[in-house]
């Protein structure tokens, strides 16, 4: 069959993940290790077919660019080629971040963007509550201390926001830098997770720090408390028999509820079982006619290879709220 030869020997089968563990797969996690990464709730590689988080479906709606490569600039010489870095088609999912030096500014401006919207604000509804029991020395409350603190705090604040927000659209370059390798990669055809050594450092980047198959490996929701002491879960993935563990954040932001994460999880599953379509949402529509599985999948049952790309805007709406009560339902 043409899926036998598409994929590598390697490549996850549910079926064969149910085997025992060979003998000389002992378990050499620390102490330490385990009890850091198998302490929370372990996830069922059980999944439901199409489920996804909810905010995948806002994140990667119809109609948006079929080219879902991340394309750095290379010099070759004289000549500056794009080649991609990180992707998300039918054969894997790699994925690579900005380098820290974007990120700190994009932090500080979200930042000065909170203290001079959100901040002022809830300083103003201070002030005011304050200006009933002070009685007598209100203007001088408002003249030493409230407009001083807008004016100064928040109006600097705005101002950093604003400069940074004409760089971001004026000098793009400047903020938007290219990542020097890529972070992780899933990889459907055969069936391995790779996780790179730090591209930090150049010499590292790109280099493979491990890579084991995806059937070693339980999904896990971890919860800890946040500074107000309420719990905030993320989902990690972590290996059965060595120190290899990997945290889901970059697609799944930590959280206050565990659903999305145990919705994320399911989609691992869906996306890396070679037996099994890839999950019908329109991040991979482009591509499952590239995939054997999930091409003879769509031919049986007649599936419109435009299902989501022809979707008008009212009806992609209701399919995205049908799939939050779906995962609330499924995994609240």
């Amino acid at each position: 069959m043409a899926e036998s030869s598409y994929y590598s020997p390697t490549a996850w089968q549910p079926g064969r993940d149910s085997k025992p563990r060979r003998k000389r797969q002992q378990d050499i996690r620390s102490r330490s290790f385990r009890f850091q990464w198998a302490a929370g709730q372990k996830l069922s590689k059980d999944y439901f077919p199409n489920i996804v988080p909810g905010d995948f479906l806002e994140t990667w709606p119809p109609n948006q660019d079929e080219d879902t490569n991340w394309y750095v600039k290379k010099e070759h010489g004289k000549e500056t080629k794009k080649v991609p870095i990180a992707w998300i088609n039918q054969e894997s999912v790699r994925y690579a971040t900005l380098p820290s030096s974007s990120w700190r500014w994009l932090i500080v401006k979200a930042f000065a963007k909170f203290l001079s919207t959100i901040g002022v604000l809830v300083f103003t509804l201070i002030n005011i509550t304050m200006l009933f029991t002070v009685e007598d020395n209100w203007q001088s409350l408002l003249k030493e201390f409230y407009i001083p603190v807008v004016f100064y705090g928040g109006g600097g604040c705005a101002l950093v926001w604003g400069v940074i927000s004409l760089i971001e659209r004026l000098f793009p370059s400047v903020i938007y830098k290219d990542p020097k390798g890529p972070l992780w990669e899933f990889n459907r055809r055969t069936g391995l997770v790779t996780v790179f050594r730090n591209p930090k450092k150049k010499r590292d980047a790109g280099q493979i720090a491990w890579q084991s198959p995806f059937s070693e490996f339980d999904g896990y929701v971890h919860s800890g408390p946040t500074h107000q002491g309420l719990p905030l879960y993320y989902g990690a993935m972590v290996h059965r028999y060595r120190e290899e563990a990997l945290t889901l954040t970059a697609f799944q932001a930590a959280s206050a509820n565990d659903e999305d994460h145990k919705a994320l999880w399911n989609f691992w599953l869906q996306y890396m079982d070679s037996t099994a379509p890839l999950p019908d949402i329109p991040l991979f529509e482009p591509h499952r006619d590239k995939d054997p599985v999930t091409a003879e999948h769509d031919k049986r049952t007649g599936r419109d290879p435009r299902y989501w790309r022809d979707m008008d805007s009212a009806t992609y709406k209701q399919k995205t709220d049908e799939m939050y009560k779906r995962c609330l339902k499924i995994f609240g």
